[in-house]
């Protein structure tokens, strides 16, 4: 629950006797194209506005962090030249994020993505970041979103409102 960080469900597994590993809270995965919100919303922290238009086009790494030259594409493999960045967005393109990440700096990003709870040891500092290749848990996904749904306040999950009983 956004407003107050309730869970009201969760499911971790499809049998807790032959697996106590709850998905749910323990499995760390790449977010993917869903941690773009999180880049797009530093862009905007940043004076970018929806309306603000970032080429869509090819762009060439070459980082030794990334250990080779890297030749981000989107999905589609087409390029759409200048794009309105609440387009971008809508349409999940990968070279926007990226152009946006390298504008507004790794640094800043990572510190924006920590006021939506992340663990930023556990995300990377380059540009692969703008593609969710750090890793997260479904939970702490869900809890950053919460954010976002609840005009911009950071929320604890919770599993226990209150115990009753005849003591």
């Amino acid at each position: 629950r956004p407003a107050d960080g309730a869970i009201l469900a969760v499911s971790g597994g499809f049998d807790f006797y032959a697996s106590k590993f709850n998905r749910a809270t323990q499995a760390q995965r790449q977010p993917g194209s869903s941690f773009k919100p999180f880049i797009y919303s530093a862009a905007l922290e940043k004076d970018y506005t929806p309306a603000s238009i970032i080429n869509d086009a090819p762009v060439v790494f070459e980082d030794s962090a990334l250990e080779d030259t890297w030749r981000p594409e989107n999905y589609s493999g087409k390029f759409y030249g200048p794009t309105r960045m609440r387009v971008a967005l809508i349409n999940s393109r990968n070279l926007v994020s990226i152009r946006l990440l390298r504008s507004i700096g790794v640094r800043y990003a990572l510190k924006h993505a920590k006021l939506f709870g992340f663990d930023t040891s556990r995300l990377p500092a380059d540009l692969s970041l703008a593609l969710g290749s750090g890793t997260v848990t479904p939970l702490e996904l869900a809890r950053g979103y919460a954010v976002f749904a609840n005009g911009g306040h950071l929320v604890t999950p919770y599993l226990i409102e209150r115990i009753e009983g005849p003591d």
